[in-house]
Parts: structure tokens; C-alpha cells; sequence
């Protein structure tokens, strides 16, 4: 990896080697190994990778709210002083919305389609009402039903009074996914999971909440988690993207140093197929075979190993962790390194696997 070592405080969210599976009635599905992931204050980071990598399962049981069938197998989730991953339920309801808060992918299934949006706001704020005490704003001052109206002003919702007292199947997709960020940011949090905000929605209107979703971001110092499949969209607004395929973390670096330079070969696949504004069709390509199959109880150290063209019979029997700590790093027995290459790296002496 040889990738510099940055020099940062203590992150605000440290993920080490976190592993999570779901029994079910056809096999365990080992969906989350060795993830490693670190957040800082006022950091936008983005999650990438293909359906079905895990992105989303990483969030939920950051946040506690895993189906019932999943069970974390290893590691930790440090957030201030507490592992999200082995404290109480009471405490992570106690985080959840206050420390901690989440948009969700869709925003109508979301918010309870028989209750007006204002009070939905206001149940969040009377379940943290004394601990957000002198933490949210200038509107602090201010009633329950004000301070719900006030959100809706911040996410710059037109008449925030008529919007306050609708239901969500009277609004938009735009305005309920402006609801459900007045709802996650209600309390002011520490850290905001957004996961794939902007599914569902037309082009100007995704980049309407992009704008303002990093915009509160960086006015508040909020850390921002930024799930999506889209990896143009995580270029135009992350400040380091993190690479996820089948359950591992595969690769964590600045954005611009990883669009200069990918260092695993899924990554490398992956800008591949993601087009540009100056790519043509005949540029794009798809990346080869499919995710493996995460209920077997083979499955190789590297799950991008049936995929890779530079695999060797190391990458099937070991994988290196992702160092976090790193400024670039990916977990990879064979880097790409110079110009990106997907040039097979097989030789006599250790046969692909």
C-alpha cells in the first residue's frame, strides 16, 4: 500500500474490522468483514461501490437498527467514547437523531404518511429536548412547533408554515426528501449518514439537495457519511471516497488523489464504468463477472478475486487490511500503481486463483 500516514486528531467515527451476517432460512450471508472506516469533524466522505457491497447494511448497524436477523461478529464503531456496536439500546436511542441522524433512501416510505411532516419534525425534538438544550441555534428560544417551521426554513423550503401542517403524500419528492433532511438535522448532529439521498429524484433536483445537503455540512462542521452507487456524484462533493465490493472496505483516499490514481483493481473498474461528461458509450466498461455469492462458506480473503485480473493465489488466501490511518490505501496484495492498469499480473511460479 505505501501509502503516507496523514496526521489527524482523533477521528469522530472509528470503524475497525467490523464483520456482520444475517442468518437466514437459505444460509448465513457473511455480508460485512474486516471493515475498517474513520470519519473526522466537518468530513464529507463518501461510500461507494455496486448494489448490493454493503453500504447500506454498514449504516444501519452503525446506527443500531440491523433486521433481526443480523448479528456483528467482530470489531468496533467508536463515536465519542461510546462502540455504536456493543453499547445498550437505550444509549444508541439516546444518539440516534440527537448525535447521530440518517436520510434515508426514500423519503415517502420513510416519513408516516399519516402524520403531518411539522410534527413529525417535532417528535424528534421533544425526544431530545433536554439534551439539545443550548445546542440548536438561534431558534432555540423558540416553541416546538417554531423550531419545526425554523428547520423547514434552514433546508429552504418555500412556505415552511403550509408545508409544516401537509402530509407527505400532498408534497413532492424534492420536498419530502427536504422534510426528511429538516428532520435529520433537527437536533444539529455530530455526524449525518445520508444514504442515497437523491434516488428517485430528477437531475436538477438531485443536485439541488446535493447543494444543500454539503452546504448545512459545512456550515455546521457535521461529518457526513455519503452512500451512494453514483461515483460521479461522490467526486463532485466528497472530500475522500471509500470504495466498498462484497463487504470490504477495499479502498480509502482524498478524491482527487483517487481519481488521479486508483490503487485497487475494482476501483480501477469501477471509474471504468462510470461515464463523464466528455466520455462516449464506446469509452465505458461494464466491470466483469458479479459479486460472489456471500452465503458460501468458501469464500475467498479477496472477493474480488474471481474478477481480477492480477490475481494470484496470495489474494485468495489472505487479504491485507485497509489502512485508515493512511492518506491513500487500498487492500490489495498488487496495487496498481503509475498509470492505471488492468493488466493481468499472473505468473508461473503463483497461479491465479
Amino acid at each position: 500500500m505505501n501509502a503516507a500516514v496523514a496526521s489527524s486528531p482523533v477521528p469522530l467515527l472509528d470503524v475497525q474490522g467490523l464483520g456482520l451476517e444475517f442468518r437466514t432460512r437459505s444460509g448465513t450471508v457473511h455480508a460485512l468483514q474486516h471493515v475498517n472506516l474513520r470519519l473526522q469533524k466537518g468530513e464529507i466522505v463518501g461510500l461507494v461501490g455496486e448494489s448490493g457491497s454493503g453500504k447500506s447494511v454498514l449504516s444501519y448497524a452503525l446506527l443500531g437498527i440491523s433486521d433481526n436477523a443480523a448479528r456483528v461478529t467482530a470489531g468496533s464503531a467508536h463515536f465519542g467514547g461510546v462502540d455504536l456496536l456493543q453499547t445498550d439500546e437505550r444509549t444508541l436511542a439516546d444518539l440516534r437523531g440527537r448525535e447521530i441522524s440518517m436520510i434515508f433512501q426514500s423519503p415517502r416510505t420513510a416519513l408516516n404518511p399519516i402524520r403531518p411532516v411539522g410534527q413529525q419534525i417535532e417528535d424528534v425534538l421533544r425526544r431530545h429536548a433536554m439534551a439539545i438544550r443550548g445546542r440548536t441555534g438561534p431558534d432555540q428560544a423558540l416553541g416546538f412547533r417554531e423550531r419545526a417551521v425554523q428547520a423547514l426554513r434552514e433546508v429552504a423550503v418555500a412556505d415552511p408554515v403550509r408545508c409544516y401542517s401537509a402530509y407527505p403524500f400532498e408534497l413532492s419528492g424534492g420536498m419530502c426528501q427536504r422534510v426528511m433532511i429538516a428532520i435529520a438535522l433537527a437536533c444539529r448532529p455530530r455526524l449525518l449518514i445520508a444514504d442515497e439521498p437523491t434516488t428517485g429524484l430528477d437531475v436538477t433536483t438531485q443536485a439541488t439537495m446535493m447543494d444543500l445537503i454539503t452546504a448545512l455540512a459545512r456550515e455546521r462542521e457535521m461529518a457526513t457519511l455519503f452512500i451512494t452507487h453514483d461515483l460521479a456524484l461522490a467526486a463532485e462533493y466528497c472530500d475522500r471516497i471509500v470504495v466498498m465490493h462484497a463487504g470490504h472496505a477495499v479502498e480509502s483516499a482524498p478524491t482527487a488523489a483517487l481519481f488521479a490514481q486508483a490503487r485497487h483493481p475494482y476501483t480501477a473498474r469501477l471509474m471504468k464504468s462510470t461515464p463523464t461528461p466528455d466520455s462516449r458509450l464506446a469509452d465505458l466498461q461494464s466491470v466483469p463477472g458479479q459479486l460472489p455469492d456471500l452465503r458460501r462458506n468458501d469464500l475467498p480473503a479477496c472477493r474480488f478475486v474471481q474478477r481480477c485480473e492480477r490475481a494470484t493465489a496470495r489474494c485468495s488466501a489472505s487479504l491485507p487490511p485497509l489502512d485508515v490511518a493512511a492518506l491513500h490505501a487500498a487492500a490489495c496484495w498488487h496495487p496498481l500503481q503509475g498509470a492505471a492498469t488492468t493488466e493481468p499480473l499472473h505468473t508461473s511460479a503463483e497461479p491465479a486463483a
